[in-house]
């Protein structure tokens, strides 16, 4: 009958570089290819349950099954011998995880990464303290307000937020054609927690991994000020009108270069 026993001293815990991990072996007997071992893992065998990816190593929550291998016996034409490799995923070996494992991992389709870099630029303005319209949508024939900052016409510098954000997904088919269709669009609905209007698509960089294996690296980036940009009214020679004589610019427009919008939600299944 077939059956997985666990083998005799075959769990071990260990560290590197502070971070732990742990290791399980077992023996499979009985079965005919690795194929119908597998088909064993989240399963009881007698007393026994076969772990799965997720389960926790027995008394110790804090490591998560992980990476396994299935390996024949040399000498014997059905059994096989099973490693589970275990990846602390909490702060401790006592602890459990705070938050449910990932359902997919680092190498995995269908597995997201995300990394961001927010930082502080300078930005030429007329105007401080401008009132930013609605999904950064101007309207072309309305003053932005705000307080004067040029010095006759000339602008000067202001801090503007930008947050570089990049997605990167592991998938086994790359749709072009789309990722053109999505280019600096701004994203007509909540993307990431930041409001429509905020976040532009900037394009993607394609790598392949595997034989139809995929990953794909999607930049965004979110600005506070809605990538909008100040323009003052001028004269037919580009100088900023000042007929008031305060010497500052008179009108101050917003110009939005990425006009056109999308639901960026629908530029991947994994988002």
């Amino acid at each position: 009958m077939p059956e997985v026993v666990e083998k005799l001293e075959s769990r071990s815990i260990q560290t590197s570089g502070g971070r732990g991990s742990g290791t399980r072996h077992f023996y499979a007997s009985g079965y005919a290819d690795p194929k119908s071992v597998f088909l064993t893992f989240g399963k009881n065998s007698g007393s026994l349950k076969v772990p799965q990816k997720g389960d926790a190593y027995p008394d110790l929550p804090g490591l998560v099954a992980k990476d396994f291998t299935i390996t024949p016996v040399a000498g014997q034409s059905d059994v096989y011998e099973v490693t589970w490799s275990y990846e602390m995923f909490s702060t401790e070996f006592l602890a459990a995880p705070d938050i449910e494992p990932p359902d997919r991992l680092p190498n995995e389709v269908d597995y997201v990464e995300l990394s961001s870099e927010i930082r502080t630029e300078f930005q030429l303005a007329w105007r401080l303290n401008a009132t930013t319209p609605a999904l950064g949508e101007p309207d072309p024939d309305q003053d932005i307000g705000g307080d004067p900052i040029d010095a006759g016409g000339n602008p000067t510098s202001i801090q503007r937020r930008r947050q570089e954000l990049v997605l990167t997904e592991t998938v086994t088919e790359v749709n072009f054609g789309l990722i053109g269709l999505y280019t600096f669009k701004r994203n007509s609905s909540a993307f990431l927690g930041a409001d429509p209007g905020r976040v532009l698509y900037r394009g993607a960089s394609v790598r392949r991994t595997g034989l139809n294996v995929f990953t794909i690296a999607h930049s965004f980036v979110d600005d506070q000020f809605f990538h909008l940009e100040q323009q003052p009214l001028v004269d037919q020679n580009g100088i900023a009108i000042d007929a008031n004589g305060d010497s500052h610019a008179d009108e101050v427009y917003y110009i939005q270069p990425f006009p056109d919008t999308k639901d960026f939600n629908g530029l991947s299944r994994n988002f």
